[in-house]
């Protein structure tokens, strides 16, 4: 891999940075690929001619423009009702994704390591240069190289801290794809009981009281809510820890009056420290979060199956008695509760569509704003966030409530096929 041009530094040789005489130019010499290559000896065969030749082969590109764009494709997969397990297409591209990822952070480390044994071969001819300045002509002698050295010094320096950037970068993506992974391991678990369960139901057959599926919902059931109680704690402490950091992250923004240049250099450095740790703290708060809001909408699905289960079991111990006055009354109690949830549905809908003009209005004032970042665009922006969660929220409960709504209906005509003539 060609490295970045920024990173095709010149590599001054001890004998010129030391050397006595003034020198009027500055030699041609090696780039820092060339002297990386340089740093790991001669047994690679490699030598200025045929670099390019052995530069490491690129690998394929991949399909998307970033972790976001796959990520995104995964969970617009899950909220549609997608199934999704690990032998799916879409947990095999995760997990593809973040082993490039790896092998891209691999990269960069080999990168930093030859990089370092460049820096190192300047700070040495720096240290050298200093110890001479003081010499009958020093500065004079060695002012032009020295400024070369320092300037190379500063080049490198940036370019470990942009390596450095992309490595946190990489290992931020690969723990978005993890927890993508998880989400689909959880997802599929679940997904594949209840879809089980449906099944049988379907079939109007009952489960025995010891079928392993009970024990299976109860399992799994149990992990999800003991996980979502783990994390309850933690978050209450990184909330607590947060608000500390920054009330420490503005006082010291507040403590640069009256203190020289370089005090307050050294001060806005301690507060963009402490600022990226409450950027830190703040993105593992959310996935604290994201695990809590994943177990809950899991543990909702399992809670409605368990719901089902005993409900088909009612109808069909009632079925068995034969009594019609009860199927009557029951069939009865179905329709008052899916005319309920029919009007609920409408207040939801209702709701939401109410919201959906909101949003409409706050894109439009957006819109009108669309070359201006300020406090007001930004409350804006999170009000329409806010506001789409919420229909985004709302869709799925329309969701659960018309699949109780079925089940009412389902559970009616087995009871009007158990009662003689039309029934009710």
């Amino acid at each position: 891999r060609r490295l970045p041009a920024v990173l095709r530094l010149v590599a001054l040789p001890p004998s010129a940075a030391m050397s006595k005489r003034r020198c009027s130019f500055r030699p041609q010499l090696p780039t820092a690929f060339e002297a990386m290559v340089a740093a790991k000896g001669d047994g690679l065969g490699l030598d200025s001619t045929n670099l390019a030749d052995h530069r490491p082969i690129r690998r394929p590109r991949r399909r998307w423009m970033s972790v976001t764009d796959l990520v995104t494709e995964v969970e617009q997969a899950l909220v549609k009702g997608e199934r999704l397990d690990k032998e799916s297409e879409a947990y095999i591209n995760l997990k593809q994704e973040a082993a490039r990822l790896r092998l891209d952070n691999d990269d960069i480390m080999d990168q930093i390591h030859e990089l370092k044994k460049v820096r190192r071969g300047y700070v040495e001819q720096e240290d050298e240069i200093t110890a001479k300045l003081h010499e009958d002509g020093g500065f004079a002698l060695h002012e032009a190289t020295m400024t070369d050295i320092l300037q190379r010094l500063r080049e490198v320096d940036l370019q470990l801290a942009a390596f450095r950037n992309q490595q946190q970068q990489n290992i931020r993506d690969v723990g978005h794809l993890k927890r993508t992974m998880s989400r689909i391991e959880k997802h599929g678990e679940v997904t594949s009981l209840v879809d089980r369960i449906d099944g049988t139901l379907h079939t109007s057959k009952a489960f025995d009281k010891n079928d392993p599926v009970f024990t299976e919902l109860s399992e799994l059931f149990i992990g999800l809510q003991t996980e979502f109680d783990k994390v309850a704690p933690k978050v209450l402490s990184y909330e607590q820890d947060l608000c500390s950091l920054t009330t420490m992250a503005q006082t010291t923004a507040l403590d640069m009056a009256g203190k020289s240049f370089r005090e307050a250099d050294d001060a806005r450095m301690t507060l963009v420290s402490h600022l990226q740790q409450a950027k830190r703290m703040l993105a593992h708060l959310a996935r604290l979060s994201d695990i809590q809001i994943l177990n809950a909408q899991e543990i909702g699905m399992l809670t409605r199956t368990q719901s089902q289960i005993r409900r088909h079991t009612q109808i069909q111990d009632l079925i068995k008695s034969a009594n019609n006055d009860q199927i009557t009354a029951k069939i009865i109690l179905l329709q008052e509760d899916t005319s309920s949830l029919r009007n609920t549905i409408r207040d939801i809908e209702a709701g939401m569509e109410s919201r959906s003009k909101e949003s409409l209005a706050i894109i439009s004032k957006l819109r009108s704003l669309k070359d201006v970042l300020s406090a007001e665009t930004g409350k804006l922006r999170e009000q329409l966030i806010a506001s789409i969660h919420a229909e985004e929220q709302g869709k799925a409960r329309l969701a659960a409530l018309r699949g109780e709504k079925l089940q009412n209906i389902r559970f009616s005509a087995m009871l009007r096929s158990a009662l003689p003539g039309d029934g009710v």
